[in-house]
């Protein structure tokens, strides 16, 4: 048997775990006791995912205050599937994408995960050429640098999701990716239409991205 009185990050690894639940499931209160050092944590989080994101960007700088976050719920075949998502851009260069089905996370990603992209690319790409940016700033647009700099919360509540295998580190149910693209894309269209601020800086971190990408190409291209 493991001697977990010698595994120095077993509480680590248990209280990180511990505080994901807590946000994904908002309202919950979920203390932790080591005997071992007397130590004791609560977590507990009203803010659920939303409070979530703003926890994984603290060390960064956010381009908008306002968190773009909605939970909706849908039909699939087999049941009712809820989609909650939290995201916000920041000044880093990465792409943080934490995904969950039934509270367990996907470190592969899934169809989740491709719905919510290619309606993110469908959505910023058709506001961005409606106002006039894309023409504008004379770039032109790839889907990574629709994500450089999100940090997003990706969580997913469905019947009999299917994984790619035992460790469900990839969902590949095929029906939630229609669903998370649909209600994305209404979404975040409707964020951009209230939120001119937050449009303005998410792409003015787009079109950023979008010069250094090119600019990157022009130079390997003269190598």
């Amino acid at each position: 048997p493991r001697d977990w009185s010698s595994d120095v990050c077993s509480s680590d690894l248990l209280a990180r775990r511990l505080r994901e639940l807590s946000f994904l499931n908002s309202g919950v209160c979920i203390e932790l006791v080591d005997e071992r050092d007397e130590r004791r944590e609560v977590f507990r989080h009203e803010g659920g995912v939303k409070a979530y994101v703003q926890f994984q960007t603290r060390t960064r700088q956010a381009l908008h205050e306002t968190v773009f976050y909605f939970t909706a719920s849908d039909d699939i075949p087999g049941g009712r599937v809820t989609v909650e998502v939290a995201a916000q851009w920041t000044n880093a260069i990465t792409e943080n994408m934490f995904a969950y089905t039934n509270n367990i996370p996907q470190r592969d990603g899934g169809t989740h995960v491709g719905g919510f992209r290619s309606a993110l690319t469908r959505v910023m790409k058709a506001y961005m050429e409606g106002e006039g940016i894309t023409k504008k700033e004379k770039v032109e647009l790839d889907g990574d640098d629709f994500r450089e700099g999100l940090t997003c919360i990706l969580s997913v509540k469905m019947p009999d999701p299917k994984f790619s295998s035992q460790t469900k580190d990839k969902l590949i149910s095929s029906d939630i990716q229609g669903v998370v693209n649909s209600l994305v894309g209404e979404r975040l269209h409707a964020f951009l239409m209230e939120n001119p601020k937050e449009a303005k800086a998410v792409v003015a971190k787009i079109v950023q991205a979008a010069r250094a990408r090119m600019a990157a190409q022009i130079g390997r291209a003269h190598v």
